[in-house]
C-alpha cells in the first residue's frame, strides 16, 4: 500500500487561500471600531493571550480568523514576534489603578467601597429582551488615585505570608526557565494562557483535587499609565495607559519560612477586562507556592509546576492540535507497518 501527495500542491494550497479569503469576506467589511467598541470582551481575551496591548491590531485578528479566538490570538502573537522591543517600562502598581469596577468577597466595607461597575454578573442568563432600568451614574475613574487591596490592613498587621522576592523578574520571551522555576516566569506564563485552560486547572483544585477554595480578597479592573525613561533626556515620561484586571484571592493558611502561621494569598494579573482568567490565575498562583497538603500531593494537578507551565499556552496548544492536519504519510506509514507486523507475530503466537 502506497500513500502520496497530492501533485500540484502549491496550486491547491493557493485556491483554499482564496476560498478561505471569500468566506471571510463578509467580516474583512466590519469596521475596526465597532469590533472594538461592541466585542470588548473578545477584543481583551486575544490581547492577554497574544502577549500584545493593541486593540486596533486585535480587531483585524479577529477579522482575519472570521471570529475563532484562539486563530486570533495566533495572528496577535505571531506578529508581537516581528515587533523591535525598545526597552523596558517602569513597574507597574495595581494600587495607582483608575478603577472602573472593583469588589471584595472577602469584606463588605472596604476602604473605597464596593464598585460593581459594568457587569452581567448579576443578570438572569435567558436570551430574553431585558427590561430597561434606570441608573445613577458616576464616573469612579476620575475620582480614584490609590486604593490599596483590601487585604492591606491585614498584610500591615503580619497576617499574610509574604513570598520571597526575585532580584530581578525573568524574561520568558529571551528565554525559557528550567525547573524549579521562578515565581516571575510563571505569572509571564499564566498572564499570557489561554483562558479555558486555565480555567480548567483551577477548576481541578476546587472540585477537591487540592480542595483549594478561596474568597477574593480584592478583584479590580480599570487604567494603568505606562511610563518610560525617554532615551535621549532619560527622564521619566508616560507614553500611555493600558487596561488590565488584577485579582488577589485568600486561600487557606500556612506556616512562613519563620515558622509562623499566616494566611495565604494567590495574585493574578492580565491585559483586559478578564475576570474569570485573573481568579483562575490566583488560584493558582494560590496553589502552587502555597501547597499545605503533604499526604497524595502527587494527584493534585493544579499544584504541578511542570503541568502549568507546559500545558496553558493556547497559542502552543493550537498550533500543536492542528499541525495533524499537516502531511504525516512518514509518520502513519512508520504506525502502519509496525501495526501490521505486530499482527503477524501474534497470528504466528496463536498457531
Amino acid at each position: 500500500m502506497a500513500y502520496y501527495a497530492i501533485k500540484g500542491g502549491e496550486d491547491a494550497i493557493r485556491n483554499s487561500l482564496h476560498f478561505y479569503k471569500d468566506k471571510i469576506e463578509n467580516s474583512s467589511n466590519l469596521e475596526e471600531e465597532k469590533i472594538i467598541n461592541s466585542l470588548g470582551f473578545a477584543i481583551d481575551k486575544i490581547l492577554s493571550e497574544g502577549s500584545l496591548y493593541s486593540k486596533k491590531l486585535a480587531s483585524q485578528a479577529i477579522k482575519r480568523s472570521a471570529g475563532d479566538l484562539l486563530n486570533a490570538a495566533f495572528f496577535l502573537r505571531a506578529h508581537r514576534s516581528s515587533c523591535q522591543r525598545i526597552g523596558i517600562c517602569k513597574p507597574l502598581d495595581v494600587n495607582n489603578m483608575k478603577i472602573k469596577r472593583r469588589i471584595s468577597s472577602s469584606f463588605k466595607d472596604i476602604e473605597g467601597g464596593q464598585i460593581l461597575g459594568a457587569s452581567n454578573d448579576y443578570e438572569i442568563k435567558l436570551l430574553i429582551e431585558q427590561e430597561s432600568l434606570e441608573y445613577n451614574y458616576e464616573n469612579y475613574s476620575d475620582k480614584t488615585n490609590i486604593i490599596k487591596s483590601a487585604l492591606t490592613p491585614l498584610r500591615e498587621d503580619g497576617l499574610v505570608k509574604v513570598l520571597k522576592e526575585e532580584e530581578e523578574p525573568w524574561d520568558i520571551t529571551r528565554s525559557f526557565p528550567l525547573a524549579p522555576y521562578p515565581r516571575s516566569a510563571l505569572m509571564q506564563m499564566m498572564s499570557r494562557g489561554e483562558s479555558g485552560s486555565m480555567l480548567g486547572f483551577a477548576y481541578t483544585s476546587m472540585r477537591g483535587y487540592g480542595d483549594v477554595h478561596p474568597t477574593i480578597g480584592d478583584l479590580r479592573v480599570g487604567s494603568l499609565d505606562i511610563n518610560f525613561t525617554h532615551p535621549f533626556s532619560n527622564k521619566e515620561v508616560k507614553i500611555g495607559e493600558i487596561e488590565a484586571t488584577s485579582v488577589e484571592c485568600v486561600g487557606t493558611f500556612n506556616k512562613d519560612e519563620n515558622d509562623e502561621v499566616k494566611l495565604t494569598t494567590g495574585f493574578g494579573f492580565c491585559f483586559g477586562e478578564n475576570e474569570t482568567k485573573a481568579i483562575s490565575m490566583s488560584i493558582l498562583d494560590l496553589t502552587l507556592y502555597n501547597n499545605t497538603y503533604s499526604v497524595g500531593t502527587e494527584n493534585i494537578i493544579a499544584s504541578d509546576f511542570e503541568m502549568i507551565m507546559q500545558h496553558i499556552d493556547g497559542i502552543e496548544s493550537f498550533g500543536f492540535a492542528n499541525h495533524y492536519k499537516l502531511p504525516h504519510y512518514v509518520t502513519f506509514q512508520t504506525d502502519f507497518q509496525i501495526f501490521k507486523s505486530a499482527k503477524k507475530y501474534a497470528q504466528e503466537e496463536k498457531e
